[in-house]
Formats: C-alpha cells, structure tokens, sequence
C-alpha cells in the first residue's frame, strides 16, 4: 500500500526522561491501536522544547492512507526513540500541504 504524508499542527509533551531540550527532531512515531511505528519530523512553533513540558509543533508523518486515517480519529500517539517512551502527541488540525486527504467519517453527513 502506498504511503502519504501528512502535515499536522500538534501539541507535545515530553516526559522529564528525555534528558534533553529538542529542537527539530525526529522521533518513532507508534500508532495507539496497532502498535506500529511511522516516521515523522516535528518542528517546534517556538523553537526549543524543555524535557518535562508541552509545546505546539508542526509534525510530517509518512504513512499509509489508512493508518493516518485511524490516527486522526483517535486523536493522539506516542513518541519513542528507540526503545524509550519519551513523550506524547495530541493533534489540533491539519497542515496545508498534504499529500494526505482524510476520509470523512462513515455515517456523518
């Protein structure tokens, strides 16, 4: 299947383990319902995040059309590198550059 990219404004937070402040950055993203991990780039809107705080960003995922699907209407995700559990997304709305277009939702008018 192929693959699409999404742009998203978001919010961040990093837990206090992520021992240090992140700029652009490029963390495993891991899908709330599959467990499957995607790659994305996070720019954040002020420039430095601290570790133990919340930011807004702007995030591009590379993914099936599917999986981001499922991924908007959950809402939120988690942030890994490597192995270690370093923080959390939430998203607020869509980019204006995608490749990706949502699905509406079944049943909605």
């Amino acid at each position: 299947m192929d693959q699409v990219i999404a742009e998203l404004h978001v919010e961040i937070a990093l837990l206090p383990s992520a021992v240090q402040k992140r700029s652009d950055y490029r963390p495993n993203h891991k899908h709330p319902l599959t467990g499957e991990y995607f790659l994305g780039h996070v720019t954040f809107q002020d420039g430095l995040i601290d570790p133990g705080t919340t930011a807004k960003a702007h995030v591009r995922l590379l993914a099936t059309q599917p999986d981001l699907d499922s991924l908007l209407a959950f809402g939120s995700w988690t942030i890994w590198e490597g192995p270690t559990h370093v923080g959390s997304v939430r998203t607020l709305g869509l980019g204006a550059n995608n490749s990706f277009k949502p699905n509406p939702l079944r049943g909605s008018a």
